[in-house]
């Protein structure tokens, strides 16, 4: 796009009073749906801040959704129209055996407004409708912020996630098949990862998984360094599988670091672990290991949001046995 955007004459005419052509841009603000925190006094100011928007929107769109509500916000989407996949081949020009997910989604840059925008007006009134999300404002928006809703109540419920206990999440309106919920709960994981500012690297993990071996997260501390992160559900006790998650984690390992990275950490979550597995975890020596219980992630989380200004790295995971999640809440 032309820096000289005011100066463009498929926008006004030479001869534009100054006020006149200030409207104009602010029309196009309103036109364009850009939501802006000031709008600029000068031609030369509002020009700029246009420019600078459109340029970082993709990254801004992203951020409106964490992975867990872009995932869900595209299924319910494919339901209502199950041509969808077809319809974004040819709206963005990808071959038609392309297999169609968020993950390659968000490799070519499609944004959750992408998609949305391409809908018809009265295709976005039908899952309005349909989904029962409320009618006044702009309805694309008001379907994002439905599904952002969505992964916040998870969120908010993710110590029960973890235990995969149905009743407490019904008690809170969530209503989630248990067959979906080991699923669920290593979305969110990621979504919290997310939130915490770390790098959860969805191409990455995409490109080392096979078949056989599918790791659950991996985080990009660098070019090179890498935690990978393993999110287990616990229904009664304790989490006691050492030897079938320590398997996992090091083949997980061993796909990493014949992509070229180094593996930092093992990260694994679990609603608690017991004695053995500390033990064991803390006397590997093939890998190192961190442990971190749900409900401590969360109180990191809740003490990541309640600062102004925290003080978080994602190096504070790679400390190696049970992690002390109340001592890093207190210090972020």
């Amino acid at each position: 796009m032309s820096t000289k955007l005011g100066e463009d004459q498929d926008l006004y005419s030479e001869d534009t009073p100054l006020n006149d052509r200030k409207e104009r841009l602010k029309s196009l603000i309103s036109d364009l749906d850009l939501d802006l925190d000031k709008l600029g006094t000068t031609l030369e100011e509002r020009t700029s801040i246009i420019l600078n928007t459109l340029n970082t929107c993709t990254e801004r769109e992203f951020n409106a959704l964490s992975a867990t509500g872009f995932k869900e916000l595209f299924s319910a989407l494919q339901n209502h129209f199950p041509s969808l996949s077809t319809v974004l081949k040819h709206e963005f020009e990808l071959e038609e055996q392309e297999e169609l997910g968020v993950e390659k989604l968000r490799a070519l840059s499609i944004t959750p407004y992408d998609i949305l925008y391409m809908l018809t007006n009265e295709e976005v009134k039908a899952v309005v409708e349909s989904m029962g999300i409320k009618k006044r404002g702009n309805l694309r928006l008001n379907i994002l912020n439905s599904f952002a809703d969505a992964t916040d109540k998870l969120i908010d419920n993710y110590a029960a996630l973890s235990r995969r206990d149905l009743a407490a999440l019904k008690a809170e309106n969530v209503e989630i098949a248990e067959a979906d919920i080991g699923v669920k709960f290593e979305e969110v994981t990621k979504a919290i990862f997310e939130q915490l500012g770390m790098a959860v690297d969805e191409d990455l993990r995409r490109s080392i998984n096979t078949s056989k071996d599918k790791a659950d997260i991996l985080i990009s501390l660098s070019e090179i360094d890498v935690i990978v992160g393993e999110a287990k559900t616990c229904k009664n006790g304790d989490f006691a599988k050492y030897s079938t998650t320590s398997r996992q984690v090091k083949a997980y390992v061993n796909r990493c670091e014949q992509a070229g990275k180094r593996v930092a950490q093992v990260l694994i979550v679990a609603p608690t672990f017991s004695d053995d597995f500390v033990e064991s975890a803390e006397m590997d020596t093939e890998v190192n290991i961190s442990l971190l219980e749900a409900d401590g992630l969360k109180k990191i989380l809740d003490a990541y949001e309640a600062r102004r200004n925290p003080k978080f790295s994602a190096k504070l995971f790679t400390k190696g046995g049970l992690l002390k999640a109340d001592l890093i809440a207190k210090n972020i």
